[in-house]
């Protein structure tokens, strides 16, 4: 179980997204693809325990795995929301810089 906290959790859901079960701009296909990177079947029922939405198996992903894959994983998912908003013309979120301190914590990154 990851030791993110709540606060922390609603700061990458609202820069994510989630709020409409969507996790940035993923599909099903390429969320998949993208956890099988980490050896992760985020589909599977492991993490469907909240429900079936993308941003549903995100958050139960942060309940049941360890800081250092959470933290991997999240630091990734940064990276795609910095380089989506420079391909597409947009300014970073501010709040950005909380997302990276928060980071900071978590172990090898």
């Amino acid at each position: 179980m990851s030791s993110l906290k709540d606060i922390e959790k609603r700061y990458f859901e609202k820069l994510f997204g989630m709020s409409s079960g969507y996790v940035l701009d993923f599909t099903n296909a390429t969320f998949g693809e993208f956890f099988r990177r980490y050896n992760v079947n985020i589909h599977g029922p492991k993490y469907r325990t909240f429900g079936t939405s993308k941003a549903k198996k995100l958050r139960a992903f942060w309940e049941s795995e360890s800081d250092q894959l959470v933290g991997t994983v999240l630091s990734e998912m940064l990276g795609s929301y910095q380089a989506n908003c420079e391909l597409n013309g947009q300014s970073v979120n501010r709040s950005n810089e909380k997302r990276a301190h928060i980071l900071r914590r978590f172990p090898n990154l």
